[in-house]
């Protein structure tokens, strides 16, 4: 028996373990997606091990090796292309958005995110050019190490809300809790219709269970939103006496927090919004107590970007406390490295 290879397999075997039980136990956790990362490392640690041993036995190096090399280049490669898409996506979307919905600073996420990426990868290794040799090395890398860990943040949740998107071998639900969104007097929105619709999707696969309409009454709205969508979902042939309005709330905890309130005890519930918007809400819920799961509708891809970028931010303020030490942690250690001369 090669014990490389064996310790290698029992790695990955703990690890994919460890993923499995944090999915099925309680997903809605950064270390969903931090959990999955870790696995296919040591997937990857495997079949560097499982090459290297290879010189032991000419037959599996000549088949081995060069498939290694191969899958090496091919992520390598993905890497890239996957950046220079990120970076037109977000400037094609920041543009495209601004000239749709108009010209509010929250539409200006994108192409602030595309403009951030560049300046990252092409023009801030220049600051450190020239602050090599100058006590400004210290903040630059400072400020380094905070945008390494930020994106590293930002991967995490978008693999952990891909995650959260996936739904298998769900129980019986009581209750699909459609969050609301801004209506046009008393009309929904297309982004709000897709919202119901999903939601009435859920609802047919769950036999006896109830429409929780949620959403209070907002600037420039002739009524809440709930009635609304109420409506909206009587038109589609769902019956009055299986929807229940919840019309107070004005954010998502508080959708969360007032539509609980209306269901019975011990009742299973999921929450239905826009994709993008899942998982800040299953993180909402969560700190509530609440144990749920979420469904995500449809959403114009020109306007999902943004939205993401939004929600991300939304995120790190839900999480200032944790994102704070962390950050403070960082500042720490460059205090002590002026204060020593590293």
């Amino acid at each position: 028996m090669n014990y490389p290879i064996l310790i290698a397999i029992l790695i990955f075997l703990l690890c994919f373990g460890r993923f499995i039980w944090i999915i099925t136990h309680e997903r809605r956790s950064l270390r969903a997606g931090v959990s999955l990362v870790i696995t296919l490392f040591s997937f990857f640690l495997g079949v560097v091990i499982l090459v290297n041993i290879a010189d032991l036995d000419p037959h599996y190096k000549d088949w081995i090796l060069p498939l290694f090399v191969i899958a090496l280049f091919a992520v390598m490669a993905g890497t890239i292309i996957f950046a220079l898409t990120l970076i037109i996506m977000f400037f094609y979307d920041g543009i495209k958005i601004i000239i749709k919905e108009g010209n509010r600073w929250t539409n200006y996420l994108s192409l602030g995110m595309g403009i951030s990426i560049i300046f990252f990868l092409f023009l801030y290794p220049l600051v450190g050019r020239i602050s090599h040799d100058s006590w400004l090395k210290y903040p630059y890398i400072f400020l380094w190490l905070v945008i390494i860990y930020l994106v590293t943040i930002m991967m995490m949740y978008t693999l952990t809300s891909w995650i959260n998107l996936i739904n298998w071998h769900m129980p019986h639900l009581d209750y699909i809790v459609v969050l609301g969104a801004g209506i046009m007097g008393t009309k929904v929105t297309p982004l709000l219709a897709a919202r119901i619709s999903r939601g009435i999707e859920i609802y047919h696969k769950n036999p006896g269970s109830k429409l929780i309409m949620s959403g209070g009454q907002g600037p420039g709205e002739d009524i809440p939103e709930a009635a609304a969508m109420a409506e909206y979902a009587e038109k589609l042939g769902i019956n009055k006496n299986d929807i229940i309005i919840e019309n107070k709330s004005k954010t998502t905890q508080q959708n969360l927090q007032f539509s609980h309130a209306l269901m019975k005890p011990n009742s299973r519930f999921c929450i239905v919004t826009s994709s993008y918007h899942v998982y800040r809400a299953l993180v909402l819920a969560k700190r509530q107590g609440l144990k749920c799961t979420g469904y995500g509708a449809k959403t114009k891809w020109y306007f999902t970007l943004n939205a993401f970028v939004r929600e991300f931010i939304a995120y790190l303020v839900i999480t200032k406390k944790m994102q704070l030490t962390i950050i403070g942690f960082l500042a720490a250690i460059m205090i002590a490295a002026v204060a020593f001369h590293f």
